[in-house]
């Protein structure tokens, strides 16, 4: 409440404290839920009642929307005429013949306030409270921000922006569905669309991006729990989905992204230079050395308990929103997505043909050359990868024989990004250290990668 984009937004006199009483209600054969309803009769804490029907049209990435049709009732009884009237074209009369029956109960004490926002109005709801059905109960602590009028990039905005200020982890589940798990009852989810379709582009990439961060935010779990080496491989491919789908919808700035990305990439040199000095030392015959393995086993330990600092601090939550509202915001180009797919590979397979640029012969030092080598090989491996990304993403055709002819071009550039990744581990090792053992081992691992190169 007290971050600017919220405190600044609060409508003056707007805050509003309410107790309010839900019961959700279905046939004995869960009828209403077949059809993608939720019917609920809710005491509004002022002495009046209303109805509920709600039915979801689309929900990923934490952003739900769905139809609400709303009526007004004198009693906490259950009425199922009058919906037609307000749009509903299921009629629940015919649906429930034979009436219907309490599932759960949805108690909470609700502080609601409205925010004015950059062209659009919303309500911020702070709830508190439980679900019971029967003895079975389940807490509620939880913000929901509804739109109320305007446009859905402002709320795409404050959500990126609260992400980005405190930890908020999103709950797929509605109340409703909460509910029916108490009652053990499975909810149908709809399969997600992590594949780019046949719509408008700024709506595939956003499903898309929905999709994605959906796979990354129940990444968090796991990986609180324990970094294995599945869950940091499945954390960097869903990263580097979401990185091609940001480059094909023109998207720049996701800086919680690319630490992320950064952050996983130098957890697998770790382990992966800690691999290569064992191998070295079983080659040479050599006596155990424990110098480079304590300074590489503290720098592992250190890199992953930052990574379990993202998970639980809500960063992949941030990185998500963030995303979603760039792409929400983007102007972009009313085309096919196997025009805007072609468009992409054709930009990157030119960077691919790209040599290495010269050095400025006023600067002339060698170092600054060997920076811009670094930094086309560091673009090119960036580009190779969007293009195998896409074969996630998309199902264009040319993505995948694109990818497929890149595979040995993809091996010699990680190779030469890993060779330069390792070097530069092994001089923040040595930097500020007096140990001999520790240049000594270094010096041979270095010397190798010297021959390899």
């Amino acid at each position: 409440m007290s971050l600017p984009c919220v405190s600044g937004a609060i409508r003056e006199g707007s805050c509003q404290k309410r107790r309010l009483v839900s019961s959700y209600y279905d046939t004995e054969d869960l009828a209403f839920k077949r059809q993608g309803i939720a019917y609920r009769v809710r005491s509004k804490g002022d002495g009046t009642y209303e109805a509920t029907v709600k039915t979801r049209i689309a929900n990923g990435a934490g952003l739900s929307e769905r139809v609400e049709l709303n009526l007004p009732l004198n009693s906490p009884r259950p009425k199922l005429e009058g919906f037609a009237e307000l749009g509903l074209t299921t009629d629940l009369k015919e649906l429930a013949p034979n009436g219907v029956s309490k599932l759960f109960t949805v108690t909470v004490q609700r502080t609601t306030y409205i925010l004015d926002l950059e062209g659009a109005v919303a309500e911020l709801a702070v709830d508190k409270g439980k679900i019971t059905a029967g003895t079975a109960v389940d807490k509620i602590d939880e913000v929901e921000i509804e739109l109320l009028e305007g446009d859905k990039g402002a709320l795409l905005k404050l959500a990126a922006d609260i992400a980005a200020g405190v930890s908020v982890f999103v709950e797929k589940r509605s109340k409703f569905a909460r509910g029916l798990a108490l009652r053990g009852i499975s909810v149908d989810a709809a399969p997600a669309q992590d594949k780019l379709g046949t719509g408008p582009i700024k709506n595939e990439l956003l499903a898309a991006v929905a999709a994605h961060g959906d796979q990354l935010m129940a990444l968090r779990k796991p990986m609180l729990e324990n970094i294995s080496d599945k869950s940091l491989k499945a954390l960097r491919r869903e990263l580097l989905a979401l990185r091609c789908l940001a480059a094909l919808g023109g998207v720049e700035g996701c800086i919680e992204l690319a630490d992320t990305l950064e952050l996983v990439e130098r957890a697998r040199r770790l382990v992966d230079l800690q691999a290569l000095w064992q191998d070295l030392q079983l080659k040479a015959e050599m006596p155990l050395r424990t110098s480079l393995q304590k300074k590489l086993s503290e720098a592992t330990l250190e890199n992953m308990a930052l990574l379990q600092i993202y998970a639980g601090s809500g960063r992949f939550t941030s990185i998500v929103f963030d995303l979603t509202n760039k792409l929400y915001q983007a102007e972009l180009a009313e085309e096919s997505v196997e025009s805007r797919v072609k468009a992409g590979l054709k930009e990157w397979q030119q960077l691919l043909l790209r040599k290495s640029p010269v050095a400025d012969a006023e600067a002339g030092a060698p170092e600054d050359q060997k920076a811009l080598e670094a930094k086309l090989v560091l673009d090119q491996l960036t580009a190779v990868e969007n293009i195998c990304a896409l074969t996630r993403c998309c199902n264009v055709k040319a993505a995948a024989k694109a990818a497929e002819a890149l595979k040995k071009q993809r091996r010699q550039l990680s190779k030469q990004t890993a060779l330069a990744a390792w070097r530069e581990l092994l001089d923040e090792f040595l930097k500020n250290s007096a140990s001999k053992n520790l240049y000594r081992e270094a010096g041979m691992v270095m010397g190798y990668l010297l021959a390899k190169k």
